[in-house]
């Protein structure tokens, strides 16, 4: 009756299929609406094939109906199909398709509503067998699933509960339907699955009532899901019984698995694999051992799945079958699990994994293991070992200095392996540069980097109850360890003679160069027109003195391409008499870059020149550069010994010399030795790129292949100008068809790209050269999605909190971090997206192609991995002591991927694509299987109202920034260690006072207005924050405790806070007083007054003197009060914003700003600005930006007298224009090319 209707049905559920691949934009919800609603009814067409009466005739009405209704919706789909094709889908489909009346849509309503009501009053257990076939049940299961899936999303937006209810019995459903297909391939009939069979149709009929008649009411519908829940769970003994007696006559017939079965046996896999997740995330284990138990099951499952994703070739028929026995033994190990859990209230000692399970599990594993990924046997971090050890002696003496830590460790010997690690610490300092190449120093520091690692491991273990007695690893083993490492040391020591200078790297030889060495002008030099016109007119004007010419970019930028397209302009080659090139790199011996010098000069001289010395040779270079004009070229420079040896054979004749240097680091040359910034080179704009893309694929043709054209815009923006991605890609094009080559680019990525050996080369060679601390901050942007652009002082601490940075004597430790930043940016490693006020980064970024490197030499060094959509998360192989796992994927994929690693110290998510759909619950239970976690970043999600609260467990925690509005509990003190809290919530507990290591607090919120709202009980009796560093946005609303809050932070740098308006005015001569000298470290403060307040705000500002950067926003104050600014003697940067000060003029007679160097004025009232002698108010001023003072009618003409000043930039005040247009002008007339101003009449939004 129903197949005619079902065969209509999925034919329009394939248009509409079809439509959807066209738009998949989620903007589209009637889509998804309507797809929903036909699934439902594919649903019930199939529950009436199973259990419908043929002699019903209301049931065959009903069905006629749906038939017709489905014919008219479907050519309605289509038609809006064939149109999409030319013209794209329609704005409103409600208005093209066919109304609910012509599809009779309540009729068929209800009609099914009154069908599953009767079904529902019928008795599906009636007989312990079934007349349904199996087939039939499957596709109804597996319908339903459909339908459930759509469920789930609309539970999203109703409540948390109902959310979780639905994936359960999603989870259950899927586990009875992977469990007869399982069980039903070998040695089990139909017949035999009796009470099962008849308990899941129950199941099943009831889901499907569920599932169409699903209620607006959240409430109603949890009360139907969890009585249906209780229906599955626990079934009856009788259905228990049976599911055991099928799966032992499974395990024990001899029929082999097919290539045909891989599908059953992996979707009866991720079943007990769903279950065994369920069991970890309870965690109401009482013995630590079958928890461990559970999580090596865990693993073992996770690489089974890898197995079948990736289809090894051993998969084979005896992998087949041992995974059929591994399959039926974890299900008869479930089995009992829940029945004793059942029958006792929890788990029994007896319930341990059986040792054929595991055992099968391993055989697997040999089987397969020679083309699997294999993991080196050394499983943890390579990087910076030394970092590492000094972070962990200083961890170990932080504990042994605290009473609970000290008692937690009381049992282990912790003190003593402290000790000996600060021996093995001072060995490893003497063998650092012998060890390369010395087998037998590196096995002896891998021993003591393992060590290291593993006795961190167990103390933090040991510190939050996790620690197994069983365990093999122990502190009674580590001690023999280290005593056997020791005295292997002492040997060494012996031996070797440690103490040996390191050897210069510039005495190891290169091979000298061939006679008349030149650079070669094969290279195809597209584009920098405008960058060699620069150099040029460097080299050929200004200073007769010689002059070092740096040009400065990343890895494959095109700094040598550009040098020998100046070397080789004509207008170089005549104006130079002599020009010389030689290559530098790391390794370099300095008598060959002389003859290369020499035989650039002159390629015919006697062989003589060979033999000479390395003084003579600089003596002859000097000799044939004298009185004359020469150019001599250092490409690939990576320090200034190269020019501080070879200077003196260059002349200085005065005449015009010049000296260029290629490098990928930026301050490589002293500012003694400059006369001008080096020159950084650009990326190649999209025009350019395009240009090297046809010049070096298509030479000389002007017609290109349609194929390339194409591809234009997917090309140049892959490249992100860089001119080494171009030639390597035009490499691989240059093999292909043409006809191949569209295919080829959508698959292309940084990933193929950064993989062949011309770019390994040029950037392993960058990172090589990286001192050892450097190395982890470098890898650590591998933590991160492709282009993300970093904030840098968020990046920073994530350092310092990670132990890659550690303070000094002089500075803090962010301090000293935010140095390696620079270096990194110096070695053209890191490109600067923002600038702060005054220099200094405020984002940065890193190549798509220095990305992809990161990526895959942090997982080469076990150092992190980035985990990039569901197939890597499914298939993810990590090391045993993954210490680093970040995540960016849909939420949709982390949470179905289950991932539970106890290592694991930093976990990052970072969603894409269409989370909002997919509702964030249950995130949480993850939290309680990474308890080591000292970084947790989910401040790229949402997690809306819903605060995780397994994260009180984490005490380890140091970093933790969480999206969303949360409430957070008050146990959030029980992060004693946490000192980076960044959040979106509005308030904060009392117990906050109680995070005596917090450095850094941080309001995340997406709005420009909002902030934490401090907690004010108690302050009298609660402590200070005396380490907070950073506090950034709190909004005071208490006026008599201000000053109270404000004193909690006696050590704070920088400070953003938002007052509110007083309730009332000032009682007493000095309530008014806003003090804020309360720190003597203050740097950096920002103060705001909510829009509206609209009059002068009641305060007088006691500023502290030290700080070096204001900024004011919406307290109304008239002019005359700036005196409270302007006598700060450290003011280096102002920002009056917003109505900070009204009125229209502006005299600065009288006021000074001493050190001030940048000054930004934004909408503000201000008509006049006067000042005689600014070159007295702004002595140091360098930048002055004014934005949306559209009253403003000039600028004071004297601020062209300030030497200092070099940049104006105007945004949207019109009637000011012209005199910074005259300032200019003076300016220019003056000299003062370097002078700029910018001007923008664009409102900003």
């Amino acid at each position: 009756m129903a197949s005619s209707a079902l065969t209509c049905l999925s034919s329009v559920l394939s248009d509409l299929q079809l439509l959807e691949n066209l738009h998949p934009d989620p903007e589209h919800d009637d889509l998804g609406i309507m797809k929903g609603w036909l699934r439902s009814i594919k649903t019930f067409l199939l529950c009436t094939r199973n259990w419908g009466n043929d002699d019903d005739a209301s049931l065959g009405a009903l069905i006629e109906r749906i038939n017709e209704s489905t014919y008219k919706l479907g050519l309605g789909i289509h038609t809006i199909y064939l149109t999409s094709l030319e013209v794209g889908l329609p704005e409103n489909l409600v208005e093209v398709l066919p109304t609910e009346s012509e599809v009779d849509f309540e009729f068929i309503q209800q009609g099914i509503k009154n069908w599953y009501l009767a079904l529902s009053h019928c008795s599906l257990r009636q007989s312990s067998n079934s007349l349904v076939k199996k087939d039939d049940l499957m596709e109804l299961m597996d319908s339903l699933l459909e339908i459930l899936d759509f469920c789930f999303l609309l539970a999203g937006f109703e409540s948390e509960d109902l959310v979780k209810l639905v994936e359960v019995l999603k989870e259950k459903l899927k586990f009875l339907k992977n469990f007869v297909g399982f069980v039903t391939l070998h040695g089990v009939e139909d017949g035999q699955l009796g009470p099962l069979f008849v308990h899941t149709e129950f199941i099943t009929a009831n889901a499907a009532r569920l599932s169409f008649t699903w209620n607006s009411d959240p409430s109603s519908t949890s009360n139907h899901i969890t009585d249906l829940l209780q229906k599955i769970i626990p079934p009856e003994s009788q259905v228990h019984e049976t599911c055991v007696q099928v799966l032992i006559t499974s395990k024990f017939s001899r029929h082999p698995y097919g290539d045909s079965d891989e599908l059953v046996l992996r979707d009866f896999l991720e079943s007990l694999q769903c279950n065994i997740w369920s069991m970890l995330k309870s965690c109401t284990f009482r013995m630590i051992s079958f928890k461990f138990q559970l999580q090596i099951l865990w693993e073992g499952f996770r690489y089974l799945r890898t197995i079948f994703k990736e289809k090894p070739k051993k998969f084979d028929e005896k992998v087949r079958d041992l995974t059929g026995l591994v399959l039926c033994d974890a299900g008869l190990y479930l089995l009992s699990l829940s029945l004793n859990a059942t029958n006792d209230g929890f788990i029994r000692e007896m319930d341990l994994v059986s040792p054929d399970l595991l055992e099968n599990m391993n055989l697997i594993k040999l089987t397969v293991a020679e083309e699997c990924l294999e993991t080196s046997p050394f499983n943890f971090p390579r990087t910076n070992a030394l970092g590492f050890i000094d972070f962990l002696l200083k961890y170990m003496r932080e504990l042994t200095s605290s009473e609970a830590s000290l008692a937690a460790l009381a049992d282990h010997p912790v003190q003593t392996i402290q000790k000996d690690l600060g021996f093995l610490r001072f060995f490893l300092g003497k063998i650092v540069e012998m060890r390369n190449g010395d087998e037998e120093l590196q096995a002896l520091w891998d021993r003591v980097v393992e060590v290291a690692y593993t006795v961190e491991f167990l103390i933090d273990s040991v510190l939050v109850g996790d620690i197994l007695d069983s365990c093999s690893l122990s502190f009674d083993s580590i001690v023999e360890e280290i005593e056997s490492i020791k005295s292997e040391a002492s040997k060494i020591f012996d031996s070797k003679r440690p103490d040996v200078k390191e050897k210069e790297v510039t005495k190891r030889p290169n091979p000298p160069p061939a006679q008349g060495s030149k650079p070669t002008n094969n290279d195809v030099v597209v584009g920098f027109e405008d960058e060699a016109t620069s150099i040029i007119n460097r080299l050929t004007r200004g200073s007769r003195q010689v002059q070092i010419v740096p040009i400065v970019g990343m890895p494959g930028l095109g700094k040598t391409t550009l040098a020998k397209k100046v070397y080789n302009d004509s207008s170089i080659m005549s104006y130079f008499y002599t020009r010389a090139w030689c290559t530098v790199s790391q390794v370099y011996a300095m008598k060959n870059l002389l003859l290369e010098i020499l035989t650039c000069i002159e390629s015919k001289h006697s062989e003589k020149i060979f033999e000479m010395s390395e003084e003579d040779l600089a003596a002859e270079v000097k000799k044939r550069l004298l009185r004359t004009r020469y150019l001599i070229v250092f490409d690939d420079v990576w320090d200034m010994e190269v020019w501080n040896r070879l200077e003196a054979s260059f002349p200085n004749d005065g005449n015009g010399s010049r000296v260029i240097m290629t490098s990928r680091l930026r301050d490589f040359v002293p500012q003694d030795n400059l006369h001008q910034e080096p020159h950084y080179l650009r990326q190649l704009t999209h025009d350019e790129s395009w240009n090297l893309l046809k010049e070096k694929l298509c030479p000389g043709k002007d017609l290109l292949p349609s194929e390339l054209s194409e591809l234009r815009t997917q090309i140049v923006e892959m490249c992100q100008g860089l001119p080494l991605t171009i030639v390597i890609l035009a490499g691989i094009l240059a093999n292909m068809d043409p006809s191949g080559w569209k295919e080829e680019v959508q698959s292309l990525s940084s990933r193929n790209v950064s993989s062949t050996e011309q770019c390994t080369t040029a950037l392993e060679l960058s990172y090589e050269h990286l001192p050892d601390n450097l190395k982890s901050c470098y890898l650590y942007f591998g933590g991160f999605p492709e282009d993300h652009e970093h904030t840098v002082k968020r990046l920073i601490w994530l350092w310092v909190t990670e132990g890659f940075v550690q303070a000094t004597d002089l500075k803090s430790a962010e301090d000293v971090a935010n140095d390696y930043m620079m270096d990194l940016i110096n070695r053209s490693l890191v490109m600067v997206s923002k600038q702060r006020s005054i220099g200094g980064v405020k984002t940065c970024r890193i190549h798509d192609l220095l990305h992809e490197f990161c990526v895959e030499k942090a997982k080469e060094e076990n150092f992190l991995q980035l985990v990039r959509g569901y197939d890597e998360l499914y298939t993810l192989n990590v090391p045993r002591y993954l210490r680093r796992l970040c995540i960016n994927s849909t939420t949709k994929d982390f949470n179905e991927s289950r991932l539970a690693f106890p290592t694991i110290r930093c976990l990052s998510f970072f969603a894409h694509g269409t989370w909002e759909l997919y509702p964030w619950f249950g995130l949480s239970f993850n939290f309680h299987l990474f308890r080591l976690l000292r970084v947790l970043d989910l401040s790229q999600i949402n997690l809306k109202d819903t605060f995780p609260r397994e994260i009180e467990l984490l005490v380890h925690l140091r970093y933790l920034a969480i999206l969303g509005d949360v409430y957070i509990p008050s146990s959030i003190a029980n992060l004693q260690n946490l000192e980076t809290f960044l959040a979106s919530s509005t308030s904060l507990p009392d117990t906050l006072w109680n995070l005596k290591k917090l450095r850094h607090l941080v309001w995340i919120g997406q709005y420009s207005f909002g902030g934490f709202r401090l907690p004010t009980e108690n302050l009298d009796k609660s402590p200070q924050l005396c380490n907070l560093d950073t506090l950034s946005r709190v909004r005071i609303f208490s006026w008599e405790n201000r000053d109270k809050i404000f004193k909690k932070f006696p050590n704070i740098r920088k400070f953003k806070c938002e007052l509110t308006a007083p309730h009332h005015p000032a009682k007493e001569q000095g309530d008014n007083i806003l003090a804020l000298d309360f720190s003597s470290r203050l740097e950096s403060l920002s103060l705001r007054v909510p829009k509206g307040f609209g009059k002068p705000y009641p305060v007088e500002f006691h500023l502290s003197l030290t700080v070096r950067k204001l900024t004011l926003s919406g307290f109304c104050l008239p002019w005359s009060k700036i005196s409270a600014v302007a006598n700060l003697p450290n003011l280096e940067v102002l920002k009056l914003l917003e109505e900070a000060f009204v009125g229209e003029t502006w005299d600065l007679e009288g006021e000074e700003f001493p050190e001030l160097r940048f000054l930004k004025l934004a909408s503000l009232d201000i008509v006049k600005w006067t000042a005689f002698e600014c070159e007295n108010s702004f002595p140091r001023l360098q930048k002055l930006v004014l934005e949306k003072c559209h009253n403003l009618e000039e600028i004071p003409s004297s601020l062209g007298n300030v030497s200092t000043l070099d940049t104006i930039e105007v945004i949207d005040c019109p009637k000011s224009e012209t005199s910074v247009n005259e300032i200019q002008e003076e300016q220019i007339s003056m000299g003062n090319t370097g002078f700029k101003v910018m001007t923008s009449s664009k409102r900003s939004s």
